[in-house]
């Protein structure tokens, strides 16, 4: 039955069962969280309940993973737009600043495209996702102060954006799977940040990569094909 099918088309069938699963799924959560939600206004007591935060935990994880399929499924649907990209991560970066300022960790931006003003078609909220889960896993790897380093560069006839962090760095036995989805070597993960990450950029027609060294730091590479 698969062999007949082309690649795209198996992935359209993937891409509506697990729309149609999460869909099913969402009601009920829906409905369970405005139940406790009832439960807590009418029992105020209930809060003292040994158990009732990690119950509250676990239904916003829940919704968290909801979110992220309903991601994941509509990643290659772009809505595409010419941006500057160099402006656009200086403010991108400026604006994340402050967020991480008071754990001791600097977001530097550099510009190594000697001004050429490179422009890309980009899904400019899906863009601003993927960069925002990076920036995030780049800090988030960092224990204390440290620096992350986002960088603009061309090489070969691509646009990179690199991320680059001084963090814990990444177990290399982890490495071949980073950006599969449901794989996760995080607490609380869903495994699907990253392979959100480059089902957006596989659909903007560029590649996504990394290389660490545990203790060493990480660095995340965004390649997009120049025109001209």
């Amino acid at each position: 039955m698969f062999k007949d099918k082309t690649p795209e088309q198996l992935k359209q069938e993937y891409q509506f069962t697990l729309s149609k699963i999460s869909h099913e799924i969402r009601n009920p959560v829906t409905l369970i969280n405005s139940y406790l939600q009832f439960i807590e206004q009418a029992h105020p007591e209930v809060d003292g309940y040994e158990y009732w935060e990690d119950l509250w935990d676990q239904m916003d994880f829940l919704k968290k993973l909801l979110d992220e399929l309903s991601l994941y499924n509509n990643s290659g649907k772009l809505h595409l737009e010419p941006i500057h990209i160099s402006p656009y991560l200086a403010r991108l970066v400026s604006g994340f600043r402050p967020a991480y300022r008071y754990l001791g960790i600097r977001l530097l931006y550099e510009d190594l495209t000697k001004d050429t003003d490179p422009v890309l078609s980009l899904d400019i909220v899906k863009i601003q996702q993927t960069l925002y889960n990076l920036i995030r896993n780049a800090c988030e790897s960092i224990d204390g102060a440290g620096e992350v380093h986002i960088i603009l560069k061309r090489e070969k006839g691509f646009l990179l954006i690199q991320i680059a962090d001084d963090g814990c760095g990444i177990d290399p036995a982890h490495l071949a799977t980073l950006f599969d989805p449901f794989v996760t070597h995080k607490k609380n993960g869903t495994g699907l940040g990253l392979a959100i990450v480059r089902e957006i950029i596989h659909a903007h027609g560029g590649e996504v990569s990394v290389s660490s060294r545990p203790a060493k730091g990480s660095v995340f590479t965004l390649s997009f094909p120049m025109s001209g």
